[in-house]
């Protein structure tokens, strides 16, 4: 409250002043305007006028809530920095997911056909009574199984050549 009647005070006194001394005919209503201006405003102040106890409360009290903004503004500047990181990590991972997907979709395929291939020899092999022929079955249930872990070994290697080319430098 003080500081703004010592702003509408000061800046009355200043506006009065200039325009008595600079126009050659000032009306009364100025006057009549100003001084009630000058002698409330001034009132207010004087009135208003914090001690100096309570002036240093005051500004201890901005102090400590610029400290408090400086802060925060600090905290935010490391949350953004950490979220950029985060992004940036991000987009490697999906760099790195898309050229995976690329270059293992025919391996992909390969082992969905071996394991469709595999479902009939299942299929036997549970109903195979004489012995050879169940050997003859595992043995190629397990013929199948190496293709499919082979083409699993292709796929982890071209996983581990794509991390390394999209994060080299």
């Amino acid at each position: 409250m003080h500081s703004k009647a010592s702003f509408v005070f000061w800046l009355t006194l200043a506006l009065y002043l200039l325009t008595l001394f600079t126009v050659t005919y000032v009306g009364v209503y100025l006057t009549y305007i100003a001084l009630p201006l000058l002698v409330i405003s001034g009132l207010i102040m004087k009135c208003t006028k914090p001690k100096a106890e309570v002036q240093k409360v005051y500004d201890d009290s901005k102090s400590a809530a610029t400290q408090a903004l400086l802060g925060t503004s600090n905290f935010l500047d490391d949350v953004t920095e950490g979220i950029s990181e985060f992004n940036r990590n991000l987009e490697i991972k999906n760099k790195i997911h898309d050229l995976v997907t690329e270059r293992t979709k025919a391996y992909k395929a390969k082992i969905q056909l071996l394991k469709i291939e595999k479902i009939p020899f299942e299929m036997k092999l549970s109903h195979a009574e004489l012995g050879s022929e169940k050997r003859n079955l595992q043995d190629e249930i397990e013929r199948i199984d190496r293709e499919i872990e082979l083409n699993s070994k292709h796929i982890e290697q071209i996983k581990i050549a794509c991390e390394l080319e999209v994060r080299a430098p």
